[in-house]
C-alpha cells in the first residue's frame, strides 16, 4: 500500500549524561534524517539527532547525539547540518 504507515524502533545514542534509549516511531517509508526530541525532565529542554544509519530488515534507524538546548536554537542547528549534508540542487 502506498503511504503505509510502519513502526520504526529509533535508537537514540551517545546522549550526555543519559542512557541510550530506544522508542517506537509511526513512519510514512523511511525515518527522517534529523530528530529533535524533548529531554524528560528539564525543562522544555530538547535534544537533537542525526540519522546514522537504517536497517529496513529489522526496521531500525540508529541516530546520534549532537546538540541540546531550546527547541528553537537545536532545531535550527539541525536544519543548518541536514542543509550541509542534503544542499538543495539549484535550477536549471
Amino acid at each position: 500500500m502506498i503511504g503505509m504507515r510502519t513502526q520504526w524502533v529509533y535508537q537514540l545514542r551517545d546522549c550526555p549524561d543519559a542512557e541510550d534509549v530506544e522508542v517506537l516511531a509511526e513512519e510514512e517509508g523511511r525515518p527522517r534524517q534529523i530528530l529533535a526530541r524533548p529531554r524528560p525532565g528539564a525543562g522544555g529542554l530538547v535534544d537533537g539527532y542525526v540519522l546514522q544509519r537504517v536497517d529496513a530488515q529489522t526496521r531500525t534507524a540508529v541516530y546520534t547525539w549532537v546538540r541540546a538546548g531550546e527547541a528553537e536554537q537545536v532545531t535550527e542547528y539541525l536544519l543548518d547540518l541536514l542543509a550541509e549534508v542534503c544542499p538543495v540542487e539549484r535550477a536549471r
